[in-house]
């Protein structure tokens, strides 16, 4: 896979309506996992703290993501990916 910038990328932060952090997240609370913290991350369905640290790892040494697939490329959250695609962003 290779990683390209898209020009002029908009930086911007998703909220969500009724707070994220209130419960687990469902495919119309898609998580932006360029700005998601550990906490927000752990709501995906069988993420723990160790695949969270994974994905933050991750975007702190390579910078933003540039597709939600670029999650499989860390291991520990491989394993899970098909179960968290859907409800997760790279906006």
């Amino acid at each position: 896979m290779t990683r390209t910038r898209t020009s002029a990328r908009a930086a911007a932060m998703v909220v969500f309506a009724g707070g994220l952090l209130a419960g687990p997240l469902h495919a119309a609370d898609k998580l932006n996992i360029n700005t998601a913290t550990e906490q927000d991350l752990m709501k995906l369905p069988e993420m723990s703290e160790a695949r969270a640290k994974g994905i933050i790892g991750y975007r702190k040494s390579t910078g933003e993501f540039i597709q939600i697939d670029e999650l499989e490329l860390i291991p520990q959250v491989k394993p899970i990916y098909p179960k968290i695609k859907d409800l997760v962003t790279v906006e």
